[in-house]
């Protein structure tokens, strides 16, 4: 079986997992407000240097089930999960939101916010800073002060780019890819200083380069343009840093400048799954097998669910000749989502590897199937 993060400690570490707030107006828009909420829960929690979040990704998996709470605090990894709901009615709106130990399911706070939807970003803010004190106050018996950033005040840009992170994050073929994009470009058409959809647009064109869609020529420019264009519209933005450092890496393979953004990264507040993930890949490249081990289980203990960490955990091991744990991690990926080519892709590396060429011929066909690529090609 793949390599399990570590636990929270007996003593220690006290973590949460923000569940999708439920959905519970008539109107499916509102969809986007529920999810608003959550994000933005998540979000402030992060600040929280003593408590660990588990990441969107993951917590987005359960969406739309019904699980037991002591399953899901299993699976995530976790001690308590924050789950809640959302209904609209006219112009009033109710948000509830419950906490609840993972280990027996038992409430230990639960509230309910009457509000008029007059300022959606305002009810956001006032709701996760109310949730995060009283957390904090249940958890830690303290409270204090939290700085939230809010990246933009336009609701119908703030919607686009969320739009272009469900398409990036599929993590699938060129059209995602491209649709991101086009959902960033508009949030960015309405608000021309939104730096983090500049990251995405250089992160979508730096994964268009990376799995052969388009040739450099076509996508560097447009990576070294959005990522300039990002940091210079906020220099706090661990998204910016990753896209550059990535770039840095896997293109100009400039590893001392890579060395050096990803330093800045990781001295943000908020260090990511992704950048634990991307600088795992770093320090394998760099012969820093287990430096590189201890970052990945970091990502994965944020984003257990992510199959773009669980993509690259199988390629550090790989890298560092742990076959037997490669072929584990990627089996572990077509369990986690059988459609996804990556799984495949790396079940059939690991067995050529292995000498057993008949099964490792068959996944790689899958792979080539379900997402016809540079890589997937050239592995067949």
């Amino acid at each position: 079986t793949p390599e399990k993060p570590v636990p929270d400690e007996p003593n220690g570490k006290l973590s949460i997992a923000v569940l999708p707030f439920v959905n519970m107006s008539n109107d499916a828009e509102q969809e986007y407000f529920s999810d608003g909420i959550t994000e933005e829960i998540i979000n402030v929690l992060t600040h929280i240097p003593t408590l660990k979040v588990a990441g969107r990704t993951s917590c987005f998996t359960f969406k739309g089930k019904n699980q037991d709470i002591r399953l899901i605090g299993q699976q995530l990894n976790v001690n308590h999960i924050l789950e809640g709901s959302v209904r609209k009615s006219g112009n009033r709106i109710r948000i509830t939101a419950q906490l609840i130990k993972a280990e027996d399911g038992y409430h230990l706070w639960s509230e309910k916010y009457d509000r008029e939807l007059k300022d959606i970003f305002d009810i956001q803010d006032e709701i996760s800073l109310a949730i995060l004190k009283e957390i904090k106050i249940k958890l830690f018996g303290e409270d204090k002060p939290t700085p939230l950033k809010r990246y933009t005040n336009n609701l119908e840009a703030y919607q686009l780019y969320l739009h272009g992170r469900f398409y990036h994050n599929k993590f699938g073929g060129a059209e995602e890819y491209r649709k991101a994009i086009g959902y960033f470009e508009a949030a960015i058409a309405l608000e021309p200083d939104y730096a983090i959809a500049y990251s995405g647009i250089a992160s979508c064109y730096l994964n268009l380069w990376f799995y052969r869609h388009l040739p450099p020529a076509q996508s560097l420019p447009q990576i070294k343009q959005a990522t300039e264009h990002a940091l210079r519209l906020d220099t706090q933005i661990t998204e910016s840093y990753l896209a550059l450092a990535r770039m840095q890496l896997l293109y100009e393979w400039d590893f001392a400048g890579a060395a050096n953004t990803f330093k800045k990264a990781m001295m943000l507040p908020q260090t990511t799954a992704e950048l634990h993930g991307q600088y795992a890949l770093f320090m394998s490249l760099s012969d820093k097998h287990n430096k590189a081990r201890e970052h990945i289980l970091s990502a994965l203990a944020l984003e257990p669910f992510s199959l773009i960490n669980n993509f690259y955990a199988s390629y550090i091991y790989w890298l560092a000749e742990d076959f037997d744990k490669a072929l584990a991690q990627g089996r572990r990926l077509v369990e986690l989502e059988p459609a996804f080519w990556g799984g495949h892709l790396v079940i059939g590396l690991n067995l050529i590897t292995l000498k057993n060429y008949t099964e490792a011929s068959e996944e790689l066909k899958k792979a080539l199937q379900l997402n016809y690529n540079g890589l997937t090609l050239s592995a067949c």
